[in-house]
């Protein structure tokens, strides 16, 4: 290349190394901002939640959100359109897909791309509107949740799994799968050994209950859900920033190797142009004098 054509390869270079190395920042604080702000609120609700089902004996109803069924299971994919996003959103229709009720089960798809690839495998499957994304979720939360509610008291499934991108750290990702319905997990688990027998049985024993249990169990699981929706698009969300932002440091590194080779390029060039125009002008002046 020319003088002129490695100056202009050398500001672009520089040009999108700093827009990369911004879009990585902006990647690193998003997800950091995202982690100290969920940490403690999914925690206490958590907590406090739980003492709902202490409280009260769902152990005779039948009910689709209580009981484990024979119906069909449905596995819902929360895939991402962001871009650098293509490996980790094959992961997860992959790993969905292996699951053993999946041959026969009803899919679910959040993201285009997650789209894409399924249809590139021919299957069908049920594609969310794009509003329902993990930039956007608490209202793809309840999207979500409103869908699995709904086929659950239709009889269309009997279960609903959930698979989505959960970060181990912030290099590394992996892929989720999550029971959601039945909830047999949150309404009859073991009371914490530091809780007397004696102190549930009289807490039950003060609770007046003028609802339903069927009623109730709806209300509080919908709730539940729609909480543990929250956290799994968030997961989904902090590894895809934590996914982007090491996607973007390696394009970062790529740049910064490619911009020596240039520098190296336009110095080597630099020189050979200086040493030319001197052995041209001593010719020049060498010509003059034998002339003259």
């Amino acid at each position: 290349m020319t003088l002129e054509e490695l100056r202009t390869e050398l500001q672009i270079n520089g040009e999108l190394t700093e827009i990369v190395d911004a879009l990585k920042a902006v990647a690193i604080s998003e997800f950091k901002n995202l982690e100290e702000a969920r940490s403690k609120r999914f925690s206490m609700f958590l907590s406090a939640f739980e003492g709902f089902f202490q409280m009260l004996d769902f152990s005779t109803i039948k009910h689709p959100f209580a009981q484990d069924t024979t119906g069909v299971t449905a596995i819902v994919m929360l895939t991402s359109d962001e871009r650098f996003m293509g490996g980790l959103n094959k992961r997860i229709v992959d790993e969905a897909l292996i699951h053993p009720s999946a041959a026969d089960a009803t899919l679910a798809v959040v993201g285009q791309q997650g789209s894409d690839y399924l249809k590139s495998l021919g299957r069908d499957f049920t594609r969310f509107p794009e509003d329902v994304s993990t930039t956007n979720p608490f209202d793809s939360a309840i999207a979500v949740r409103d869908w699995m509610m709904k086929a659950a008291v239709d009889d269309q499934v009997g279960s609903v799994i959930v698979a989505y991108p959960k970060p181990v750290s912030f290099i590394i990702q992996k892929v989720d799968l999550l029971t959601l319905l039945p909830c047999t997990e949150l309404l009859f688990f073991e009371r914490k050994e530091h809780r007397r027998h004696d102190e549930i049985l009289q807490k039950k024993e003060e609770v007046l209950v003028d609802s339903k249990l069927e009623s109730l169990i709806e209300y509080l699981v919908s709730t539940w859900v729609a909480e543990k929706l929250l956290e799994v698009f968030e997961d989904s969300r902090q590894a895809e920033l934590s996914a982007k932002a090491m996607r973007l440091e390696e394009s970062f590194q790529s740049l910064n190797d490619t911009r020596k080779g240039l520098v190296h390029s336009y110095h080597r060039t630099h020189h050979e142009a200086l040493d030319k125009g001197m052995r041209d002008t001593f010719s020049a002046t060498v010509m003059r004098k034998k002339a003259g």
